[in-house]
């Protein structure tokens, strides 16, 4: 399902503009399947929960290759502060569902996720 983003616009068009603006970004950074979206009912709601859910699986991901890499002996220094800034990041963006906040987010996770496979490589 090749979904083009004028005809998600279209969908979304009801939705309040920092969530549709949001939805958007995670879209656009690979962090939502538009598959797993149901179009139906609340869909600001459905939408929330999609991002809130996205944010929380891929930070989970990121603490599960940490645990791993720590159990393996490697030395993260830095970045364990980096990773523990990460969930306040989160409650601050949901909280508050600005663009910014949300992009603050990401950026995080993308440079610390960078940092990981540097380690790993």
């Amino acid at each position: 399902m090749n979904i083009k983003r004028e005809k998600i616009e279209d969908i979304l068009k009801d939705i309040s503009k920092n969530v549709r603006e949001i939805f958007l970004l995670f879209i656009s950074e690979n962090l939502i399947d538009l598959k797993k979206i149901e179009f139906k009912g609340d869909l600001e709601s459905n939408i929330k929960q999609k991002i809130e859910d996205a944010i929380k699986d891929r930070y989970q991901n990121m603490n599960e290759t940490f645990s791993e890499l720590r159990k393996s002996g490697v030395d993260l220094g830095v970045l364990n502060f980096k990773l523990v800034m990460i969930p306040l990041k989160i409650k601050v963006f949901l909280a508050t569902y600005e663009k910014k906040d949300a992009e603050n987010v990401i950026n995080r996770i993308k440079d610390i996720e960078n940092e990981i496979n540097k380690v790993k490589n």
